[in-house]
């Protein structure tokens, strides 16, 4: 669901001009072009683009640009992670993974109503969310071999990260030892901490007794933690052709085990299909393959991956119960809208659970697995 572009275009570009006016002894004077945001931007995340133009010491520049602003009022998760986010992009670009580039960021709020980044533009194409990838879009256009290299590129970038030392790379402070050891666990402790924050409402049994399975089944610890880009997805993935060209939105990334990246980037795209009730585009490797090829690219076998599948779909039903009363009341749903996407995520939670052995459905736990409708 898109953020709509709720800033004057000519006053946020004078604002921005006027901005990279104090950046003048670093590039010379500045011009403009006119100020857009892109399709798929995501609810959690405001993104502006525009080209520059500037002359530098002995040069002439002109770059197409990108501005992520920090969320503020649509502000999908809880804890104010901005400067974490500005510094793991600085860091991994330094790896030589495909992630933006930032070329400055900005911390004071007197010129956005928030500090914000300018990075280098990345061209290419994003699958859709909305409506789901799975059903129309040009993913769905590719012929069967296309849409693999796609999926097969996505999970190719995903062992990459997992390959970094967190140590190594810098990225060891998104540790959180107040929730524990580095592990399981501690993702567990602190996703649960914030829950009155996301609502998931105590009417959704289906949410609870999740928690409480996953609780109770915790794995142990099982080597040394691995950085996590956290909504690892291919929605979150600008393509150039079927090769990745910069991976998005690292405000869910953590350490912890690996396979809990794997288990959100199969279950992601399980919503998008199953979830909603849309036919699985064909040529896209199933689960197997997926997991074959990560443990191949990474260097590893994908231990206790059942307990992170249940614990992604667990996520999910709760950060939708957030984004659909952020879209009620930010207005963009209007009173009344039948918008199932919460609906839709616990109905998927209660098969991922009856899958493993629970049995939560069948204990009375949920919503009958009626067909779900698109969101």
């Amino acid at each position: 669901m898109p953020v709509p572009l709720q800033r004057d275009p000519d006053l946020t570009r004078a604002v921005l001009t006027h901005w990279f006016g104090t950046r003048v002894r670093d590039i010379g004077a500045v011009e403009l072009g006119p100020v857009a945001v892109p399709k798929e931007a995501g609810f959690s995340g405001e993104i502006l683009l525009f080209d520059a133009e500037w002359t530098g010491p002995g040069a002439h520049r002109r770059q197409a640009l990108a501005v992520r602003v920090a969320p503020t009022g649509h502000r999908v998760f809880p804890e104010e992670f901005w400067e974490g986010q500005v510094r793991l992009l600085r860091l991994l670009d330094a790896t030589g993974l495909p992630v933006p580039k930032v070329l400055w960021d900005e911390s004071s709020p007197d010129y956005l109503g928030a500090p914000f980044l300018v990075m280098e533009r990345v061209d290419g194409r994003v699958p859709a969310d909305l409506p789901s990838y799975h059903r129309q879009g040009w993913l769905a256009e590719l012929p069967p071999a296309d849409r693999a290299a796609v999926w097969n590129g996505g999970v190719d970038a995903l062992a990459a990260i997992h390959r970094l030392d967190p140590k190594e790379t810098g990225a060891d402070f998104l540790d959180r030892p107040e929730f524990g050891p580095t592990g399981a666990g501690q993702l567990l402790r602190h996703f649960a901490h914030h829950l009155d924050f996301y609502g998931v409402g105590a009417d959704n049994t289906t949410a609870s007794a999740a928690l409480d399975w996953l609780r109770a089944n915790v794995p142990g610890d099982r080597g040394p933690a691995s950085l996590l880009w956290g909504d690892a997805r291919i929605g979150n993935i600008v393509y150039a052709g079927t090769r990745p060209a910069a991976l998005l939105d690292w405000e869910m990334a953590a350490l912890g085990p690996a396979e809990a990246d794997l288990a959100w980037y199969l279950h992601m795209d399980r919503h998008l299909s199953e979830g909603i009730g849309a036919p699985r585009l064909a040529g896209l490797p199933g689960r197997a393959e997926t997991v074959a090829r990560w443990e191949e690219r990474a260097g590893r076998t994908a231990r206790d991956l059942p307990y992170h599948e249940v614990f992604a779909a667990y996520r999910f039903c709760v950060v939708t119960a957030r984004v659909v009363r952020l879209l009620e009341d930010s207005g963009i749903l209007p009173p009344g809208t039948d918008f199932p996407l919460h609906r839709n995520a616990t109905a998927l939670l209660a098969r991922v659970l009856e899958e493993h052995g629970t049995g939560a459905s069948s204990r009375g736990h949920g919503p009958a697995l009626q067909r779900p409708r698109t969101a």
